[in-house]
């Protein structure tokens, strides 16, 4: 193209661009390709929360830290969206739990934070049993007495002392590791039995056939992926969040006021914009006696380096090996890679009419009870209502409501080829079936599918997330330290918690004190 077709296509561009119209706005070219600095002390690949934990830290303590994103917007998997009406829901992670440093965080950045239960309604056995509290508004019963009301009602008394049981025992299974394993320690040798036996195995074998069924039917959803797939330690784990302890029966879990989003705002705030990059893909990382080098392909149209004295990978694990390091990694952490496989959730947002929420309650001793949310165990997988905030079905609010379906595991292998449309349809026909006539109430639904959402470690392959091999993956390789949820646990905790540890261990090295 000669100097004037340039010189005619830019005036053209730039009538275009005062025309105004309903377009929303857009990254310009001289905004994305913005340059790079040549230089960092500490390089973060990827601005999940991860990254975005580690870049927090450093800078707060002083280190130049600068973040390197693929995609064209910060913060991985926390994604808020909203509709025109002033309805917001989660397209992606849901929610934060009391024990995960995710929380303490949250409270630290001062964000606003909508709290619940751990324990839901559940589906067993084709029968929905609704959570309820069966207690006055101004009665202030024991931890204990809420937990033995709601256990009664699902179960007899033999059963409920054998979950009672089996949960002291994870407890105690949670503890040892937390005390080993979590600190960088060896697996206890008492505990490598719940290694090498799947989480079904081991509760079937615990308990009730009720009981467990009950527990599959919690976990799954966690973990989205079956339940014999991964190893007991792996399954005591997530279910860590519902175990009865002597803090209380399960974790209350919190979520964002106005959006989980505010989380990354919040983030982006204190680590300083200015120090995130987006639309900068790394491809190669080479460590020298003097530091590193950081190869990086800008706007899919330009290549930059940047020299670092410390790199962190914080992808999914399933995504570092697009990244070229110089030295490669060992054959213990390539093996540690190879083998952690990905787990799937399909969301689906529904917006319905008001109309939806009587359809959702159930008589529970003759007072109308809401049995969301809902472990369904079918094809609508669980089944959230939105906050009273988010507009849900305890507002005042006229306007439409937003209900959350959660396919995980074979319900969202079984529909994640699908066309959007047959997916909606079939989401549509689930929710009918547990509740007749709630689809002719709904007004649209919004697909998010998520292939590779959170990791799990197969017990086929011989792995667990407290495997010698993840232990080895956590450890840094000279100046790279290889981070994410992906190398702790899975979902926001595991990646809050990969981020905590890293930034400490990067601050010590630099002489830095960690608070």
């Amino acid at each position: 193209m000669d100097r004037a077709s340039i010189a005619r296509l830019t005036l053209l561009l730039l009538l275009l661009s005062a025309c105004g119209g309903t377009s929303p706005p857009v990254e310009t070219a001289a905004e994305a390709s913005r340059a790079l600095p040549d230089r960092a002390e500490v390089v973060v690949v990827g601005s999940g929360l991860t990254g975005l934990t580690i870049a927090y830290r450093l800078a707060a303590a002083g280190v130049d830290v600068l973040v390197l994103e693929a995609a064209p917007r910060p913060g991985g998997r926390i994604q808020t969206v909203r509709w025109p009406d002033g309805l917001h829901g989660e397209a992606h992670m849901e929610e934060y739990w009391q024990r995960s440093p995710a929380y303490p965080l949250l409270q630290e950045l001062g964000l606003p934070l909508d709290e619940d239960v751990a324990h839901s309604s559940v589906r067993l056995e084709g029968r929905i049993h609704p959570y309820h509290y069966p207690f006055a508004d101004d009665a202030e019963p024991s931890d204990a007495e809420v937990r033995d009301a709601y256990l009664s009602a699902l179960f007899s008394d033999e059963e409920r002392a054998a979950l009672l049981e089996w949960m002291r025992a994870a407890w105690h299974v949670y503890e040892q590791l937390e005390a080993t394993v979590l600190r960088g320690q060896p697996l206890p040798e008492e505990l490598a039995p719940l290694a090498t036996t799947s989480f079904a195995d081991h509760v079937r074998a615990s308990v009730p056939p009720r009981v467990a069924e009950w527990i599959r039917v919690t976990s799954e959803p966690e973990m989205a992926i079956e339940w014999d797939q991964i190893a007991a330690l792996d399954g005591i784990d997530e279910m860590r969040l519902f175990l009865d302890t002597p803090d209380g029966f399960g974790e209350r879990n919190y979520h964002v006021r106005g959006g989980n989003v505010a989380f990354v705002e919040a983030l982006l705030d204190r680590v300083g914009r200015g120090r995130v990059a987006t639309r900068a893909r790394v491809l190669a990382v080479r460590q020298s006696a003097e530091g590193a080098t950081v190869r990086v392909l800008v706007d899919d149209a330009r290549f930059a380096e940047v020299r670092a004295e410390q790199v962190v990978l914080t992808m999914p694990v399933w995504d570092v090996g697009q990244v070229q390091l110089d030295p490669p990694l060992d054959e213990e952490r390539q093996r540690a890679l190879s083998t952690i496989r990905p787990a799937s959730y399909v969301k689906v947002l529904i917006r319905a009419s008001r109309e939806v929420c009587p359809l959702i309650r159930m008589d529970v001793d003759g007072e109308p009870t809401d049995v969301l949310t809902l472990l369904s165990d079918s094809p609508a997988g669980s089944i959230y209502d939105a906050s009273t905030e988010q507009r849900g079905c305890a507002s005042d609010d006229p306007g439409p409501r937003l209900l959350t379906l959660l396919l995980h595991a074979r319900f969202a292998r079984d529909v994640m080829h699908l066309p959007h449309d047959a997916i909606r349809a079939r989401a549509y026909e689930a929710m009918d079936a547990l509740f007749p006539g709630i689809s002719a109430h709904f007004l649209d639904a919004w697909i998010f599918p998520y292939p590779r959402a959170v990791a799990y470690w197969p017990l086929a392959e011989g792995r667990s997330r407290f495997d010698a091999a993840a232990v080895a993956l956590r450890r840094p390789m000279g100046r790279v330290w290889i981070g994410g949820d992906t190398t702790e646990n899975a979902h926001s905790e595991g990646a809050v918690q990969a981020g905590e540890r890293i930034a400490r261990e990067i601050l010590a090295t630099r002489g830095i004190p960690v608070r």
